[in-house]
């Protein structure tokens, strides 16, 4: 099976006691991180250019190229982002050429 797109980009904002901000639940030495909401607030990480690469390279099965954690996690502990999520997504974003591309893998391919 392709491992499919780690929901925790999408939906699981870790921010920890001290403000830091990471993408994932498992990521507790901060591999992932992604600013400090103290800093600046968490919208603007979140929705930022480096949140929208790793979820690019999420969609597009491009793993290693998205936060450094990603590679050794066990994306399961988030779970998947479902297909239409991701596609969602791409459609919002404007990345008109990889939701082509995601579409004709067809509904039972991963995200």
């Amino acid at each position: 099976m392709d491992r499919p797109p780690c929901a925790g980009l999408w939906t699981t904002p870790m921010v920890h006691v001290d403000g830091d901000l990471t993408t994932c639940c498992l990521d507790e030495h901060l591999v992932n991180r992604v600013g400090n909401v103290r800093d600046t607030p968490l919208a603007t990480l979140w929705n930022g250019a480096t949140m929208h690469a790793w979820r690019l390279a999420h969609a597009e099965g491009r793993f290693a190229e998205s936060g450094p954690y990603c590679t050794r996690c066990n994306w399961q502990s988030a779970g998947a982002m479902p297909r239409e999520g991701v596609l969602a997504w791409l459609d919002a974003t404007g990345e008109a050429s990889v939701t082509a591309r995601r579409r004709a893998r067809g509904p039972g391919s991963p995200a």
